[in-house]
Formats: structure tokens, sequence, C-alpha cells
């Protein structure tokens, strides 16, 4: 099976979902390591059986509801590729709103953030990363939100975000 062949197989089998095409090609572009223009161009490209095997399961996945960055284990927000799991929410574009305004109001100098209930680290490292001045904290009391937030915040390089787990009393 190719390339071409799969993606019309996938989006006729996700037609419950709200977007069966974007779904499909995430998955298609997860599974090969090729970018859409990629997939696109060379849709002749055969699937090796792994291949198939591995989007059989994400498919069927899929089918069931599970969220497309569960299945593939990354979510972008505010143009970070972000680690995501079930263990936190999966940040959302309009959540980005937050970031814009946050960084609108605040201070030229230098100052300091906090984050609460931080998750993924999405929106800490969202503001960390367009304010490298400013000293950013993130708190969640659930450690593997933390972990998830401190893996996010090594894999982008970003220093000047400190994540703590704790409550907030």
């Amino acid at each position: 099976m190719d390339f071409q062949h799969w993606l019309r197989e996938a989006i006729s089998q996700l037609q419950e979902s709200e977007s069966p095409r974007r779904d499909a090609e995430v998955l298609l572009e997860f599974v090969t390591g090729k970018g859409r223009t990629w997939i696109l161009a060379f849709g002749e490209t055969p699937l090796t059986d792994a291949q198939q095997a591995q989007l059989a399961t994400l498919l069927s996945r899929r089918q069931r509801g599970e969220p497309i960055a569960h299945l593939t284990g990354v979510r972008e927000f505010w143009s970070l590729p972000l680690f995501v799991s079930p263990a936190t929410l999966i940040p959302r574009p309009d959540t980005e709103c937050l970031v814009e305004q946050a960084l609108a109001r605040l201070p030229s100098s230098p100052c300091r953030i906090l984050d609460l209930g931080t998750g993924t680290g999405a929106i800490a490292l969202a503001l960390a990363s367009e304010r490298p001045d400013c000293e950013v904290t993130a708190v969640d009391r659930m450690p593997d939100a933390v972990a998830l937030a401190q893996r996010n915040a090594a894999h982008l390089a970003i220093n000047n975000v400190h994540i703590l787990q704790s409550d907030w009393f």
C-alpha cells in the first residue's frame, strides 16, 4: 500500500473526526517521518509492513476518540514543540491568547512570572522563550506533570524557567 492509498482509506475511516484529512496526514507524517509536502509530492511511495502495522494501531486508537496529540506525543504551542501525555491537559491554540495578553501586560524591564498548574509547561515556556530576561516559576502538584514540563524545558533549552512540584498553599 502506498501513501496515497493509505490516506484515502484512513480519511474514509475517520469521518467521525472533526478533521479526518488532517488527522490522517498527521498520523502518516508521524509514522513515516516525512512532511506533508513530501507525502503529497511522493504519494506513490510504498509503506513498509512495520509502518502499515503502526498506522493501523494509531488509526484504530484515533477512531476510538484518542486525541492526535496523545497518539504522537507532541503538540505545538506558541511555535514550540511540546511533549504531551495523558497526565496533563493538551495545550490548546486558544490558550495562546493568554500568552499574548501576558506579554502585552508585562513590564519592559526584567520581572518574575508565576504559572500555577503548569501541566506541560506550555504557558511558562512560551513566556520564558519570549522574555529571556524574566525569571519564570512554573508550579504543578502532580509529579508526572512536573516531569513533563521539565522534559519540555530541557528539550527546548529554555533556562530561565524553574519548575517545581508543590500545591498552591
